[in-house]
Parts: structure tokens; sequence; C-alpha cells
């Protein structure tokens, strides 16, 4: 029988230690993938990131707030498929931007496996700042790559159905206005305010809302009131026209009530009178414009 080995120290040393730090290993199987450094000129945006416009400002205070703490989150990143051993940005495009402000080499990082378009519009639907103009386009752009109904989209970005219908409508605006909005301080319009821009139908009120908004002091209870006005506007009886045919029943009704207050007993009243001779005047212009008078007018 050979002789049993006495167990190596190191190797036990090795056990321990493995032992020790099992809990801490992140599994080959793991939900959870692993952070690496990746070299700053190796990685860049991704062309279909839904943001465009970032503030240069606000990437100057997100630089120097990683220079005095750090990079406290990884960006998401996934393989370039045009460039071998470089990456495309999934999410953190402003981290990445304040880490090239700082002239850092390196960057913080972890590899993306999920659907790299559904996880750029869900973290850029996550911060305030996107300008609605940016959503809207991007979830459009989404649906339409995936061949998603709109309740299918609702479902993945965690919104109800009229959120996304909502925010859809807002692309039936003319794109020169959406462009304006997007590339000026204006960017930040409500997107309920929008919405219901979309919903006017096309004429002078429309023009003056888009002006408006344009200006950035379009408000929902301007558009409502704009079509209050409207509609007040439609419902207000209109005269007729010089060129109908006055109702012969309705000049008997008239002369009826003329009669009646020529019958009645005592004197009419001043107000009675004035008004009278308003019509009176009326009447007089009415009949020296008809073709008949012009006639007579002309033959004289």
């Amino acid at each position: 029988m050979a002789p049993r080995r006495k167990p190596s120290p190191l190797m036990g040393a090795a056990t321990a230690m493995l032992d020790g730090v099992s809990d801490m290993i992140v599994r080959e199987d793991s939900r959870f993938r692993h952070s690496m450094e990746i070299a700053i000129d190796r990685v860049r945006p991704d062309p279909e990131q839904p943001r465009k416009m970032f503030d240069d400002t606000e990437t100057t205070m997100l630089a120097q707030t990683m220079a005095d703490q750090g990079q406290l989150q990884p960006i998401l990143v996934r393989r370039d498929p045009d460039i071998r051993g470089h990456w495309l940005i999934v999410a953190g495009e402003r981290r990445w931007r304040a880490a090239v402000v700082n002239g850092w080499p390196t960057i913080l990082g972890i590899e993306h496996a999920g659907d790299a378009e559904v996880a750029m519009l869900i973290e850029n639907l996550q911060r305030v700042d996107l300008a609605v103009v940016e959503e809207a386009r991007g979830l459009q752009r989404l649906i339409d790559g995936k061949g998603w109904s709109q309740t299918r989209a609702a479902q993945v970005l965690g919104k109800t159905e009229s959120e996304v219908s909502s925010t859809l409508r807002i692309l039936t605006l003319p794109e020169n206005l959406l462009d304006d909005l997007l590339m000026t301080k204006n960017s930040g319009s409500s997107r309920y305010v929008l919405a219901e821009l979309a919903r006017v139908e096309d004429g002078p009120m429309r023009d003056r809302l888009i002006r408006a908004a344009r200006d950035g002091m379009l408000t929902q209870r301007m558009i409502r009131s704009s079509r209050e006005d409207e509609m007040s506007s439609a419902d207000e009886p209109r005269l007729p026209r010089r060129t109908q045919r006055l109702s012969l029943r309705m000049i008997d009704n008239f002369i009826d009530s003329l009669t009646a207050l020529r019958d009645k007993t005592g004197d009419i009243t001043a107000n009675e009178r004035t008004g009278l001779n308003r019509l009176r005047g009326e009447i007089d212009r009415v009949l020296q414009t008809s073709p008949e008078a012009k006639g007579l007018r002309h033959n004289r």
C-alpha cells in the first residue's frame, strides 16, 4: 500500500483563500457581468443613440464631479460590429464625454449582452432631461425596428399605452418645428403640450399656436382657450348674405309685429323709437343697394 502523502501547505492555504472569497466571485453563468477598464479611444457613441443634444456646461460639471469622486457607475457597452476590439456605448455617453474632458485614458464599463436599442431607450427615458422630441423619435425608431405594436412597446418600457400613443402623436407635427424645438432651449417643451398641439387641425389657429411653440410660450391652457374661441365663433349666428333672398315669412312676421306695435294704446317709448329709426335706415340702405334700385339710378 502506497504511503499516504501529506497535504501541501501551499495548496491548503490556497484552498482556504478560495473558500473565503467563493461567495464574492461572479460565476460564468451569473446574470451579472464583470466590469472592465476600456481604453477611451476604443469607445465611441452609438449612432442610434436617442439622445442627440448634450449640454457642454452639464458635461463640464459632471467631469468635475467624476474628477473629485471617481467614476461611481460603469457605462454599458457592446462590441463594435465595424471595428474589432472597439466598443459602442449602450448607456452612459455623458459619463464617457466627461471622462474625455478629464483626459482619462480608460473608463470603467460593462459589456451589455441584451437588446442594446431597448437598453438605450430605457436608460434615456429614466432621465428627466431627455427632450420629448428625442424620446418620440427614439420610441418610433424602436417600434419600427422591432416590429412592435404600441401595446408591446408600453409593456417593455413600463409605460401606459396612452403615454406611448401621446408621445408618438408628437411626430405628426412639422419636422422643421420638431428640429427647431430640439436645437433650442425649448427642447424641454412638455409632452402634453406638444401632443395637444398635434391634435389641432391645419389652419390659422394652428399656425399661431406653432409660432407660440417656437417661442417657448405655448401652454395647454392657450391651446384649449383657442379651441373654445374657435367653437364660439362657429356657433355665433351669421347674418344672411346680400346675395341670399330674404324669407317672405320672416318679413310677414316682422310686419305683423310692427302693426301690433302701431295699434297698441299709448305712445311708443324712446327706446322703441330709436330702434325703429335704426331699422328704417337699414331698410333704406338695403333697398338702395338692390339691383332694381341700381337699375333705376342708371336709367335716370
